[in-house]
């Protein structure tokens, strides 16, 4: 399994897996005005190839279900509260994430599955590689 890419200027919060997936910490800047979440490139972890959101959702509808073979994915989520479940080497992790404070970092090989709690949650995803869904594993194990 490949080690992850050591966030720029980011610590890790919690490792999953002997570091194969990592909640990391996210800058987030508040005051009266509301809050920005910026994302500098070059304090990425891996250099993303491509980012997109996952919106509309409906409650208690489930996304993802498969793993990467090669390439990194870094989830924040911007509203709502989804609920992650992780699986590598036979084990199984479930985490919630509800603030865009923490993203989770996700290494090749990590099945990943997200269950959308709440209506108007909002998944961002940073991935290192184009979509390809021949790179997919949907079997875990």
């Amino acid at each position: 399994m490949p080690t992850l890419p050591e966030p720029a200027s980011a610590t890790v919060v919690t490792e999953f897996f002997g570091g194969a997936a990592r909640l990391t910490p996210c800058q987030v800047l508040s005051d009266t005005r509301g809050s920005l979440l910026p994302f500098p490139f070059e304090s990425m972890p891996f250099p993303p190839a491509r980012a997109f959101a996952v919106t509309h959702v409906p409650a208690g509808m489930v996304r993802g279900g498969h793993a990467h073979r090669r390439g990194y994915q870094w989830l924040v989520c911007l509203n709502g509260s989804i609920e992650v479940l992780m699986r590598c080497h036979g084990e199984e992790v479930t985490l919630l994430l509800d603030s865009e404070r923490f993203g989770l970092l996700l290494g090749p090989g990590v099945w990943c599955q997200q269950k959308y709690l709440a209506e108007g949650s909002v998944l961002l995803v940073f991935a290192s590689e184009p979509y390809d869904p021949a790179s997919y594993i949907e079997q875990w194990s």
